[in-house]
């Protein structure tokens, strides 16, 4: 029985990073800091969780979601004010961890990726270190599960972009949650007044 062939990409390794660092978008760092938390209090809906549904687990308070709100949480942010998928672009998360509610909609494990390339910042991609990395150093932030990460060998020679920072990114992204009324917001609203995000 023939079997898959191994596929060693370390050798493109550098020359990848270098082109998904340079055409992805994260955070400002200004604007990690001055949000400092996560945006919206969801996390994935998974294991039979409807998304949009409130969770009520005893432990925390919150929104189960499909990736939408880590999408918002990031262009909001920087005043963009789509709701909608942007075409041609997918949301990665840094870190793993779709249950912890205080990182899922961490800025600073967010990151905007052109779609062909999303493979590579996955569990074990080859962007992946230096995302996780990238995090560390700029951001100072990592999650609380997290180990801290190392330092890729040529991390110095990569090229990062961020996304415009704006003056008052918490007042941009209260006044979408206000403005709007889909069914995710009518859930996620009540929930961010109570927990004093609003």
């Amino acid at each position: 029985m023939m079997t898959l062939p191994e596929l060693d990409i370390d050798p493109y390794r550098p020359a990848l990073v270098r082109m998904v660092a340079e055409t992805s978008w994260l955070a400002h760092p200004d604007t990690v800091k001055t949000i400092a938390r996560a945006v919206f209090p969801t996390v994935r809906a998974r294991n039979g969780h409807t998304r949009g549904a409130q969770i009520d687990d005893g432990q925390r308070e919150g929104m189960y979601d499909d990736n939408t709100t880590p999408r918002w949480a990031l262009l909001w942010a920087h005043g963009i004010p789509i709701t909608r998928h942007p075409s041609s672009r997918t949301f990665a998360h840094v870190w793993e961890g779709a249950d912890d509610i205080s990182s899922y909609n961490h800025l600073a494990n967010i990151v905007m990726v052109p779609e062909p390339f999303a493979g590579l910042t996955d569990r074990k991609g080859p962007l992946t270190s230096y995302l996780r990395w990238h995090a560390w150093s700029v951001y100072s932030w990592k999650p609380a599960h997290a180990a801290t990460p190392d330092k890729p060998d040529d991390f110095d020679s990569i090229t990062w972009r961020y996304l415009p920072k704006i003056d008052d990114p918490m007042g941009f992204i209260r006044s979408r949650v206000t403005a709007l009324n889909n069914g995710r917001i009518r859930t996620l609203r009540p929930i961010m007044e109570r927990l004093g995000m609003l």
